[in-house]
């Protein structure tokens, strides 16, 4: 392995990026035929690192490096498709997109033209965030995460040359110290490490430490292979090369297939898998025979070549068939869209790209940078405007102000600061009155907040001050099967046992997530007894404990899951099938009946040993015989497929006429 191909054009790793873009797109198309694909875009990064640090290094160490040569190349190889891409989004979202959608398309184009996506994508994530498939651009966090990386590693090479420090310690060094963060900050706050460039950069600093070896210790790097690989002859090196290729293949291969992101935390350690496949794949170099034979190929290049704008087009094209589609786009309709995305992916390549990449007039990365703070600032002006509402006024009505998270957010209806300051790492933490001792608690999951609002309205039940105290996915019980959950509710219980004021406990949450073992598929459980079993102890123990305690017991049966989004409701400018708006919105009673079947056996088992517990069944209010429905009145009562809106919440405790 001691050619020195790797310092010129690499056609493998084009045909690498090949192998990335296919991985993600494939993923995001049909996420259950490829659950892993999402590593391409670690894959990605190790290649970007690479690249980028190889010009850096040689630059810097030559004396001819410069920021400004650098910065300008930059702009003109990233800018011209993602300009194409923003401009195509402005104006098709104009005639497809309704007011709240355009806003928030809007607020994306500007986050995307300064290259902050990943900031605002964190900033929005969270258990109720809008679905992903509802963000056309929401792929531009990878991309933002390496512009802000090479707007910060240059300054770093050119001070560790300034200051005498060999670049590979200063590259070791941020690598470690971003690899510790991310470990660190994994299993506490996943979006912070997923999206914040601290956090991902030592993928970038793994091609990084690559480019370093390459360039300047290749000679050490070989004569370690060698000996690892027992290599004593340099005619056998070739052999080397082949070992590490197809140890590189093989994680990124058995990444792609055994990745789940139910199943694992992502990325953390696990990103190493993709990463260092990556990395051997470019070190074995593009004599080895799976880099010359098969990412090598025209074919494999020729992808790779176009691999950039397709990674911009393919996902807008994919979250627009989502938003206009009342159900999930058909296979079909999605394959389409690829297909569509790798033609406007090549007639970007060629059409644009090429005509602006190597030109060398100075006036080209000014022209674009300009062109760039434009659509930004239309971008703002949208988002300013509310979506300009006034373009579609006979299909922009009820439904801005009632779907998604952030209405229940603008309403306070999530936490309280003063409450999770003084109760801890709560998600759900709400007090009516924080001056005085709850009378009432609403203890359970995101199934027990969206009664908060409609329960607010009945002091007759809670005693006119109500607690809501929850997690995510967390039952309401003592020692909760899910062993994430036991510690933070075994504590809010206890609160509630040992207050003398709270009469009341309202428990509900997303149990029958639990009896059809979803959740207990993805979560560390007892492995030996069942999880019917370790449920219904969970809930016996805790309902004498309550009982025993004096405590009034109120259980809520959950509502009715629709089998579609609200936003199906929604008149539309057009959809695909020609129908502007579902009807009727509801599903059907028989689908609610077997949906819920297990789940009402389930805890109707249980509670019939407890007879003074009190029962409220929330399917009565949204069914009639044949229907359950999403509206009533023409007031929509859901903010996604399965969670209320305020008007919902409020609906349903006027429905049961709590005392």
């Amino acid at each position: 392995m001691t050619d020195h191909s790797h310092l010129n054009y690499r056609p493998d790793i084009d045909g690498l990026r090949a192998f990335a873009i296919l991985l993600v797109i494939v993923f995001h198309a049909y996420p259950r035929l490829l659950r892993g694909g999402f590593i391409g875009v670690d894959i990605f990064f190790v290649i970007s690192g690479y690249l980028i640090t190889r010009i850096i290094l040689k630059g810097v160490n030559q004396g001819s490096f410069s920021l400004l040569d650098f910065y300008s190349r930059r702009i003109k190889r990233i800018f011209p498709a993602l300009l194409v891409v923003l401009l195509f989004c402005l104006f098709s979202g104009w005639f497809i997109l309704l007011a709240d959608e355009y806003q928030h398309l809007g607020q994306h184009i500007a986050a995307g033209s300064v290259y902050v996506s990943n900031f605002i994508l964190a900033s929005e994530a969270g258990y109720f965030d809008t679905s992903a498939e509802l963000k056309p651009l929401l792929h531009l966090w990878s991309l933002s995460i390496e512009e802000q990386f090479y707007l910060a590693f240059p300054f770093l090479i050119i001070l560790s040359t300034k200051f005498r420090t060999p670049s590979i310690l200063t590259i070791l060094a941020c690598l470690l110290f971003s690899f510790s963060l991310n470990i660190y900050l994994i299993k506490q706050d996943q979006t912070t490490a997923f999206f914040y460039p601290q956090m991902r950069s030592w993928e970038l600093l793994i091609g990084s430490a690559i480019a370093y070896i390459n360039l300047y210790a290749r000679p050490q790097f070989d004569q370690i292979a060698h000996t690892i690989f027992r290599q004593k002859t340099p005619n056998k090196k070739i052999n080397s090369a082949n070992i590490l290729s197809w140890f590189g293949f093989l994680l990124i291969v058995v990444a792609w297939v055994f990745f789940d992101t139910k199943k694992i935390v992502f990325p953390g350690a696990w990103a190493l898998m993709p990463a260092i496949g990556t990395a051997c794949l470019i070190l074995a170099g593009n004599k080895a025979w799976f880099n010359q034979k098969i990412l090598s190929h025209k074919i494999a290049v020729f992808i790779g070549l176009i691999s950039y704008p397709l990674y911009l087009w393919h996902w807008p094209l994919l979250s627009y068939l989502q938003i206009i589609e009342m159900e999930k786009p058909s296979s079909g309709l999605r394959f389409l869209a690829l297909i569509l995305s790798a033609l406007l992916a090549w007639a970007t390549y060629h059409f644009v790209e090429k005509k602006v990449r190597y030109r060398e007039h100075w006036g080209i990365p000014t022209g674009l940078l300009t062109g760039l703070f434009l659509v930004g600032a239309t971008g703002f002006q949208i988002d300013k405007q509310q979506g300009y509402a006034a373009r579609l006024p006979n299909y922009s009505n009820w439904t801005a102000g009632e779907l998604g998270i952030t209405p229940w957010q603008k309403n306070n209806f999530i936490s309280q600061p003063s409450c999770l300051k003084q109760y801890g790492n709560y998600i759900f933490c709400l007090q009516e009155n924080k001056h005085l001792a709850a009378t009432a608690v609403l203890l359970g999951d995101s199934h027990a907040n969206h009664f908060y609002p409609g329960l607010l309205n009945k002091p007759a039940t809670t005693g006119g001050n109500l607690f809501n105290v929850g997690v995510s996915s967390c039952l309401p019980f003592f020692d909760s099967p899910d062993k994430k959950c036991t510690q933070l509710m075994n504590k809010a219980l206890n609160l509630v046992i040992e207050a003398p004021a709270v009469k009341t406990i309202i428990l509900s949450a997303y149990i029958h997530s639990f009896t059809d073992k979803y959740i207990f598929n993805n979560h560390e459980i007892n492995p030996i007894k069942k999880p019917s079993t370790l449920l219904k102890t969970a809930m016996r123990n805790t309902f004498q404990q309550l009982l025993n305690a004096n405590k009034r017991i109120i259980f809520i049966f959950d509502i009715p899951k629709l089998d579609f989004r609200p936003l199906a409701c929604r008149k539309r400018p057009w959809r695909i099938n020609g129908q502007i708006a579902k009807t009727p919105c509801a599903i059907q009673r028989a689908k609610i009946n077997e949906q819920q079947q297990e789940y009402r056996h389930f805890i109707s088992d249980v509670l019939s040993e407890f007879p003074t517990i009190t029962l409220w069944d929330t399917s009565p209010a949204f069914c009639d015989t044949q229907h359950c429905w999403a509206m009533k009145n023409n007031k929509m009562l859901y903010r996604d497929n399965n969670h209320l809106n305020k008007t919902g919440s409020l609906y349903l405790s006027d429905y049961f006429n709590l005392q």
